[in-house]
C-alpha cells in the first residue's frame, strides 16, 4: 500500500516526498524534505505529514531517525538534525503551513495514558481534551498540526519504554538528540529571560477543503485535513488570547499529561490499577527528563517574582507564569510521586524520583538561570513572603510525601552507599532555616481555624478551610491527615529511625575497626621489602609492581598448614569514615527537624553497640508504627505494597523474579 500511495504521491514538479525518508544519510533526508517544503503543494503535503512524523519517531514499525541513540559527540549529522526539528527549522515551518488552513489530524486514543482512556471510555473528558475528541468516531483525536506534532514528541518517551528498541544505546542522556531537543523547546517557548515568542504558526481563518487520503501505519496515525474542530480549538483561543501563551501551554499539559499520568491514583490509599500488566514504571531517563522540566518551570515561574531580575510588563504573560504550577504541574505530579513513592524498588531509579520531588519542593533554587542550583546561594529568608506561601500553597508535597519518604527509610539498607545517601538528602532538604517552621505554621492552620496566611500577588489568602480543600482534592474526602511535628504517634516512629541510623553507624563503625585492624596485620606480616638491585647490564629489571604482587600473594599462602588470609573489606576505609560522616548529620538533621531527644552516644571502645530490640524480630518499626495508630482511623506511613514482594536497596537482598515482573 505504501508502495503505491509512493508512486501517486508525486508533484507536478515529478518530487516524490516518500523516497528520500529512506535515505541512509541524515542530511540527505533534511535536504529532500526542505526541498518538498518549498515545492509540493498544500495537498501533497498534507498526506505528507503523518508519514513524516510516523517515520521520524518510528511509530510505522522502523528504527525511525534515532532520536534517543544520536549523539552529539560521534555523529556529524547533529548539528543539521538538531537545526531540523528546532522552532527555526524546517518541520516548524511545514507545520505553519498546514495550520493556515485549520487542518486537523487524528492521533489514536489508544496511545493515551491509561487513565486518560478510562476516562472516555466513562464519558468523562479531561479538558485538554474538550474540544479534540472526535465523538462521532471515539476513538481517535483531532489536533492541529503544532499539538500533533507536540503529542508525538511527548509519546515518543513512553514508547521507548514500552517498546524499546531491539538493540539498547549506550548513549548518555545528556548527549542523545531527544534531550537537546526538550531544552530547545522549553527555552524558546518558556523563556525564563524573556517575553514568550511571537507565535511560529498562522491562525488563518481560511477553510480548506476536506481532503481525504487513504494510508494509515497499522494501528496508529490518520488526518483528516481541512476539518474543522468543533468548539472553536486553538484558533478560536487564539483570538482571544495571544498564540504564544496557547502554545505554551500545549506544550506543558501534553509533556504533564504523558510524563505524570501513566497510573491511576486512587485517593487516600494511592492504589494503582489492579492489573499487573497496566502499571507503569518509569525509567531513569523518564524521570531525569521530568526533573529537567520541573525545574525548567521554576525558572520560568520564578521569573515573575517581585524583586527578580527578570519582571515582565506583559499582564498575560505574568498570569500565565503565576497559574502554570497550580493549574497544569501540580496535581499530576503529587499523584506521580505519591505512586512512585509507595511502589518503586529502593534502587537507582528510586533516587531519580526523590530528586524529582526535591527539585518541585525547592523553588528558591532555580531563580536565576544564569547561575546553576547548586550554585545557588539564595536562602529561603530572601523572599520569605513569597516561599511561605509556596510552602502552603503546596502543603501535602511537604507534609504527606515526607511521611511517605519517612516510611520507606524502614526499608533501606542504611549501612550501604545508596540507603545512606537518600535519607541524608531528603534531611539536607528539610532542614534548611524556616522549612520546618513553614510546615508547622501549615499544622497550625490546620488546627485552629482562626489562624490565616495572606499569600502575595492577587491569590487569595491560605488559611484552614482552603489547607483542607487541598487534602480533599488531592486525597478524597476520607483522606485524614496526620501531622508531622505534633502527633506523638508520628514522633515515635522518627525515633525508631533515629535508633535505626544509630544502630547502623555502629555497624560502620564496627566495620571501619576491622578494616584498620586488616591493614595493620597486613603491614605487620609483610616482611621487609628486599634491597633495590641497580639495574646493570647482566641483571634483569625489576618492575615495582611485580615484587608488590609477590608480597600481597605471600599473605594469600597456605603452605605450612596456615590459613587463608581474611578477604578485604568490601568499602575502603575512607569510603566507610565518609558514611560514617552522612549518616552522623542524618542523625542530627531528623532530630533537629523533628525536636525529638538523641540516644545514646556511640562508645570510643564499643564498635557494635547491642540495643535494645523495642520491637519483636517479626514486626518492623514500620509496621509497629502503623499498629499504633490503626485504631484510631491514622495511617502515617504506609505499609508495605502488598503486590510487591519485599524491596531493598540495591547490594543487599534483591526483588524475586514475581516481585520484578510486577
Amino acid at each position: 500500500m505504501l508502495a503505491a500511495l509512493q508512486g501517486k504521491a508525486t508533484s507536478p514538479t515529478h518530487l516524490n516526498p516518500y523516497s528520500g525518508l529512506s535515505n541512509p544519510r541524515f542530511t540527505a533526508r533534511c535536504s529532500h524534505i526542505q526541498s518538498c517544503i518549498d515545492l509540493l503543494p498544500l495537498k501533497d503535503l498534507h498526506e505528507f505529514f503523518p508519514h513524516l512524523l510516523a517515520n521520524v519517531f518510528g511509530y510505522d514499525h522502523s528504527q525511525g531517525w534515532q532520536l534517543r541513540g544520536f549523539n552529539a559527540k560521534l555523529h556529524s549529522d547533529f548539528p543539521t538534525l538538531l537545526n531540523f526539528f528546532s522552532p527555526d527549522g524546517h518541520i516548524f515551518r511545514l507545520m505553519g503551513k498546514l495550520e493556515s488552513t485549520n487542518s486537523l489530524y487524528e492521533f489514536p486514543i489508544s496511545c493515551l495514558p491509561t487513565p486518560t482512556q478510562l476516562s472516555l471510555t466513562e464519558g468523562h473528558v479531561p479538558h485538554l481534551y474538550h474540544d479534540k475528541v472526535d465523538h462521532i468516531s471515539p476513538t481517535k483525536l483531532h489536533l492541529t498540526a503544532f499539538e500533533y506534532y507536540i503529542f508525538h514528541f511527548a509519546y515518543y518517551l513512553i514508547f521507548q519504554q514500552t517498546k524499546p528498541q531491539p538493540a539498547p544505546t549506550a548513549t548518555p542522556l545528556q548527549d542523545c538528540i531527544y534531550s537537546h531537543l526538550l531544552d530547545v523547546y522549553l527555552n524558546h517557548f518558556l523563556p525564563p529571560l524573556g517575553t514568550l515568542p511571537p507565535a511560529l504558526m498562522m491562525t488563518s481563518k481560511q477553510q480548506g477543503s476536506p481532503h481525504h487520503h487513504g494510508y494509515t501505519p497499522p494501528g496508529y496515525i490518520s488526518c483528516h485535513p481541512g476539518e474543522l474542530r468543533a468548539g472553536g480549538g486553538t484558533e478560536a483561543h487564539a483570538e482571544e488570547r495571544e498564540a504564544p501563551l496557547v502554545q505554551a501551554e500545549v506544550l506543558v499539559q501534553v509533556l504533564v499529561e504523558f510524563w505524570l499520568n501513566q497510573n491511576k491514583y486512587n485517593g487516600r490509599h494511592g492504589d494503582i490499577l489492579a492489573q499487573a500488566q497496566n502499571r507503569f514504571v518509569p525509567n531513569e531517563e523518564h524521570l531525569l527528563l521530568t526533573r529537567r522540566l520541573v525545574r525548567h518551570v521554576h525558572y520560568f515561574t520564578n521569573g515573575s517574582a517581585s524583586g527578580s531580575p527578570y519582571n515582565f510588563l506583559n499582564p498575560l504573560t505574568d498570569d500565565f507564569r503565576r497559574s502554570i504550577i497550580p493549574t497544569f504541574i501540580h496535581k499530576r505530579l503529587y499523584y506521580f510521586l505519591r505512586y512512585s513513592f509507595r511502589h518503586l524498588p529502593l534502587d537507582n531509579t528510586f533516587r531519580y524520583v526523590l530528586e524529582l520531588w526535591l527539585t518541585y519542593i525547592q523553588p528558591w533554587r532555580y531563580t536565576d538561570p544564569l547561575r546553576p542550583s547548586s550554585e545557588n546561594k539564595e536562602s529561603l529568608e530572601s523572599l520569605p513572603r513569597r516561599w511561605k506561601a509556596f510552602v502552603l500553597d503546596n502543603f501535602p508535597f511537604y507534609s504527606t510525601l515526607l511521611t511517605e519518604i519517612i516510611g520507606r527509610s524502614f526499608q533501606m539498607d542504611l549501612t550501604s552507599d545508596p540507603g545512606i545517601v537518600l535519607l541524608y538528602r531528603v534531611t539536607k532538604v528539610f532542614t534548611q532555616p524556616g522549612l520546618m517552621d513553614y510546615i508547622n505554621y501549615g499544622e497550625c492552620l490546620l488546627v485552629d481555624s482562626d489562624l490565616s496566611y495572606s499569600s502575595p500577588g492577587n491569590t487569595p489568602a491560605v488559611d484552614a478551610c482552603s489547607l483542607k480543600a487541598l487534602f480533599m482534592e488531592l486525597d478524597g474526602p476520607l483522606f485524614t491527615y496526620q501531622p508531622l511535628l505534633q502527633d506523638n504517634n508520628t514522633l515515635s516512629a522518627v525515633q525508631l529511625l533515629v535508633e535505626k541510623v544509630q544502630e547502623a553507624r555502629g555497624m560502620l563503625s564496627s566495620r571501619l575497626n576491622s578494616s584498620e585492624n586488616l591493614c595493620l596485620s597486613q603491614q605487620q606480616s609483610s616482611p621487609p621489602p628486599p634491597p633495590l638491585t641497580p639495574i646493570t647490564p647482566t641483571s634483569p629489571v625489576i618492575n615495582p609492581s611485580n615484587r608488590w604482587w609477590k608480597s600481597v600473594g605471600g599473605l594469600f599462602s597456605v603452605d605450612g598448614g596456615s590459613s587463608p588470609a581474611p578477604s578485604p573489606p568490601s568499602h575502603p576505609t575512607s569510603d566507610l569514615g565518609k558514611l560514617q560522616s552522612l549518616l552522623e548529620t542524618t542523625q542530627t538533621n531528623l532530630i533537629t527537624m523533628f525536636g525529638i531527644s538523641s540516644p545514646p552516644k556511640l562508645s570510643p571502645t564499643d564498635s557494635s553497640p547491642q540495643w535494645h530490640q523495642t520491637t519483636p524480630p517479626s514486626l518492623s518499626p514500620l509496621r509497629l508504627a502503623y499498629s499504633t495508630t490503626a485504631a484510631a482511623g491514622h495511617t502515617p506511613f504506609p505499609e508495605t505494597p502488598k503486590s510487591l514482594e519485599p524491596e531493598y536497596v540495591r547490594g543487599t537482598a534483591q526483588l524475586t523474579p514475581r516481585g520484578k515482573m510486577q
